[in-house]
């Protein structure tokens, strides 16, 4: 499922062309043009340490520098991903209950999803699943190697920071106050050697802090004090949304299902009452969502009833991490509460499916002496992976339509996509342009929403055509300009600002988006051809972002992130 046509499938919008960018220079300068910060935190003007550019640099290496071939080891930890999520499992469960439970997480379809394209979240499940698995070990009587385990464990989820910026808050807290709670007993050399993975892993981004006097720091000072300052929900609502967000995210990862809705909840400014509201759209699912809600708490009931019941040890650390797993998440989730997207659940992924094994390991604790009860648990675990296949089929039919018909997509609760794209069907949108280029020898001025044309221009330049953004900075009679919408959208209203300056030529339609060619008045041409060699000058609104070349050779005047503040200029 993870690899079924991956690379015509696969999912290449605005991060994954961003992040390519990086990874071509490094294979075509070498390893030094590898940055010393990562991706940008969403929202934020915020820097991730790099580790996610050096894993898809590598990846790049093995499979080839295209984006499947980039994206190629985010898919090979998805499916490691699921042996390890099994082998943490049997801390608690007995085998054939985890495996059960290993197969619901092989066929969710929102893990499947994420495991089929390069995204720095996508890696948080296989590294926080290692970090967790090896810190259980570390701390087991039974173990002979608790040092190695612990170290392991100190690697896997310092290297998980660096994918997200909720991942670098929580996981060090899971792991602070787990050690915290079981007190565990190393060498002091361990402590040292945990100490200097920790720095290793985050040299790149000290050393970029200190040529920059601690940009990135403030940043994320920034943006910490920008979402804890929104407050214009109270502490009840964002609880209840909290709740009713797990719950629901919780049946789409452990279903499929995307149909569930929950009422919206708004109290009083005194405080004093709780008003519900449910529109049409609420109503058609709000069943759904109360009877997720109710598995949701059911689960905390379980696991607390399960704390009490369990006597050996290994198994108590395993309740007590996914105890304060939730906790931690659940809690940095709260001044998010309305702000929440599919991707945070990443950081809790495995434990949605854990949490079932514990309502339904329960079920079986108190009525395991009825045969009924035992089957019917096994029943409801094959209908889960049922539900799971028949939706993921689902979407791998609009994709293999979606550069054929104008299909249109549900709401997407997994990806948030409005539509399905492609690659396979941006390889065709581009061959078409190429032929135009190659026709005319004019260069391509094109335009479409920002996650599309990211793409879609790095495609372009990849093949060597000439391009920009379509409006960005005039037009010229040497161009072929087009727009590339979405099929479903109302054309005829975003052609409305383009008519003054051109005539609207022939529209060539790619499946779930269209090609419309737009032809220049002759009173709206400002010059003969643009000079693609002259240099923009752009306001560098992110932390500077040096190359390890740039840090060594101490040559500070342009950062690398340059090329991206560009492009973030034409998208503004």
């Amino acid at each position: 499922m993870r690899t079924y046509h991956f690379s015509d499938w696969l999912h290449f919008e605005l991060d994954q062309a961003r992040d390519a960018r990086v990874v071509d220079d490094a294979l075509s300068l070498g390893p030094g043009e590898l940055t010393l910060l990562g991706p940008k935190a969403g929202g934020t003007a915020l820097r991730l340490a790099p580790g996610f550019y050096y894993l898809e640099y590598v990846s790049a290496l093995v499979f080839g520098g295209t984006p499947a071939g980039m994206a190629a080891f985010v898919m090979i930890f998805s499916v490691l991903s699921l042996p390890l999520f099994y082998f943490l499992l049997r801390r608690f469960f007995p085998w054939k209950f985890s495996l059960a439970l290993t197969l619901l997480f092989a066929v969710s379809e929102y893990a499947v999803m994420y495991g089929r394209f390069a995204w720095n979240p996508n890696l948080i499940p296989f590294f926080s699943l290692l970090g967790f698995y090896a810190l259980l070990r570390s701390v087991d009587h039974e173990e002979s190697r608790k040092s190695g385990w612990f170290l392991v464990s100190v690697f896997s989820l310092t290297l998980a920071t660096h994918f997200h910026f909720l991942a670098f808050l929580a996981l060090p807290a899971i792991f602070v106050l787990f050690l915290v709670f079981r007190r565990p007993r190393f060498p002091w050399k361990t402590w040292v050697w945990a100490g200097i993975i920790a720095l290793c892993l985050y040299a790149p981004l000290l050393l970029n802090e200190m040529e920059t006097g601690g940009a990135n720091t403030r940043e994320f000072f920034k943006a910490v004090t920008e979402k804890s300052n929104n407050e214009k929900h109270s502490l009840i609502e964002k609880a209840l949304r909290d709740v009713s967000g797990h719950a629901l995210s919780g049946m789409v990862i452990t279903t499929g299902f995307e149909g569930g809705t929950f009422p919206a909840v708004v109290v009083a400014k005194e405080g004093k009452w709780i008003d519900w509201t449910c529109d049409n759209r609420c109503d058609k699912g709000k069943w759904y969502g109360i009877a997720a809600t109710l598995v949701f708490i059911a689960s905390l009931f379980s696991l607390g009833w399960l704390w009490f019941r369990t006597m050996e040890r290994k198994r108590l650390d395993f309740l007590l991490l996914c105890g304060i797993w939730f906790g931690v998440t659940f809690t940095l989730f709260l001044p998010l509460a309305y702000d929440i997207v599919p991707r945070f659940f990443l950081l809790s992924l495995p434990l949605f499916f854990i949490f079932i094994g514990f309502v339904l390991f329960s079920i079986r604790k108190l009525f395991g002496a009825s045969r009924i009860v035992r089957q019917a648990v096994w029943i409801l675990l094959a209908l889960l992976v049922v539900s799971n296949l028949f939706f993921l089929t689902q979407r791998f039919d609009e994709l293999s339509q979606a550069g054929s018909a104008a299909i249109d997509s549900p709401p997407d609760r997994i990806l948030k996509e409005r539509i399905r794209v492609t690659l396979e069907q941006q390889n065709a949108i581009v061959d078409f342009l190429g032929e135009r280029f190659q026709k005319t020898g004019y260069p391509v001025f094109m335009w479409s929403e920002p996650q599309h044309r990211r793409a879609l221009k790095y495609l372009l330049e990849k093949r060597g055509i000439e391009n920009a953004v379509l409006g960005f900075d005039g037009v010229y009679r040497q161009g072929v300009y087009y727009l590339i919408l979405r099929a479903q959208s109302d054309l005829e209203d975003a052609l409305k600002k383009y008519r003054a300056s051109y005539t609207v030529g022939k529209t060539t339609s790619f499946g779930t988006l269209v090609v419309i060619e737009l032809m220049p008045k002759p009173e709206a041409i400002m010059g003969e051809r643009r000079d693609f060699s002259a240099a923009k000058p752009v306001e560098i609104k992110s932390s500077p972002r040096y190359t390890w070349r740039e840090y060594f050779s101490r040559n500070f005047s342009q950062p690398e992130n340059i090329k991206e503040d560009i492009e973030d200029a034409e998208d503004n």
